[in-house]
């Protein structure tokens, strides 16, 4: 297992830690939330409101009350989870996370609009920059001082913007997990078949009935990230990559890392970690929860370990 400690361990070459191949019928329960677990920490359900007025529902989870991280004051930090597109909170994978990440840290993880149970329609991360906003101020009214974001696949790219628009210093810290550096250019078949969701009405009425996904229209292009990554300083930034991503080669955390300035960091993880939720297990929570302890502490993401 990860240490919960304060230093990372690597522990993804354990095979019980591999993240399971979800087959077509479960993937289906899982988004339409008919799989879905409880959390299993204690937890409240809380509703917000977006600058531009949709409504998004989140889970506020805390961890035990003998869990104090070393040097903190008691409502010093917490951590925002943005989920990826055909995800929400509830959804298994996104439910572990936040109970792994909550056993050290108060967390805040939000259903992004078009999706679960908030109100408006998807723009792959354009538009959700809004949602994270909303989710970071609400963390601020509840008094905490510093606020971390943990973006994943599209909530990467809503987490990227948001920390790269500014305001300077709206987020302490950013992690994205599975980010595209660009979304239109080179595109692999999965990528391909999310732009036909985006083009074709017909495809997005499918997505709706199917999935229960509502997508817009129409939106920018949110995904070029690459664009905004090096205004991300000096907050301190950790990109996560699978090797064997099949939606965003590993040259889009390349290219991202490139553009980025100072403190930031990159974890390549091996072939198994595949596209965002899927390399979401119990071991890399754990070591994204002790890596969130050492930039919260020291303004800098350690360096992956192995």
């Amino acid at each position: 297992m990860a240490s919960l400690s304060g230093t990372p361990v690597d522990t993804t070459a354990d095979v019980a830690n591999r993240p399971s191949r979800r087959g077509p019928l479960r993937r289906l329960l899982d988004v339409r939330g008919i799989a879905c677990e409880g959390f299993a920490g204690a937890h409240r359900h809380v509703t917000l409101r977006t600058r531009d007025d949709v409504r998004l529902v989140g889970t506020f989870l805390s961890p035990p009350a003998a869990v104090a991280v070393p040097g903190s004051a008691p409502r010093a930090g917490a951590v925002l989870i943005a989920h990826g597109f055909a995800a929400h909170r509830r959804k298994a994978a996104y439910v572990a996370l936040a109970d792994r990440l909550a056993r050290l840290h108060p967390v805040l993880t939000l259903d992004l609009r078009g999706h679960g149970e908030a109100g408006g329609r998807s723009t792959f991360g354009d538009l959700e920059v809004h949602d994270v906003r909303a989710g970071v101020a609400w963390l601020r009214r509840e008094g905490f001082a510093w606020v971390g974001a943990v973006g994943v696949s599209m909530g990467a790219t809503a987490v990227l913007r948001a920390a790269g628009a500014g305001p300077a210093n709206a987020l302490d810290s950013v992690c994205a997990i599975s980010a595209p550096a660009s979304f239109r250019v080179h595109a692999t078949p999965a990528v391909a078949v999310l732009q036909r969701v985006v083009s074709s009405a017909s495809w997005r009425l499918a997505a709706r009935a199917a999935l229960g996904i509502r997508v817009a229209p129409r939106w920018g292009d949110p995904a070029d990230a690459v664009r905004v990554v090096a205004r991300i300083a000096p907050t301190p930034l950790l990109l996560v990559h699978g090797r064997d991503d099949h939606f965003f080669p590993l040259d889009h955390a390349r290219r991202l890392l490139r553009a980025a300035r100072e403190p930031r960091a990159l974890w390549i993880e091996p072939s198994g970690f595949g596209h965002a939720e899927d390399g979401l297990t119990a071991a890399f929570a754990d070591r994204l929860a002790d890596a969130l302890v050492t930039v919260r502490a020291t303004g800098a993401w350690p360096a992956r370990t192995s």
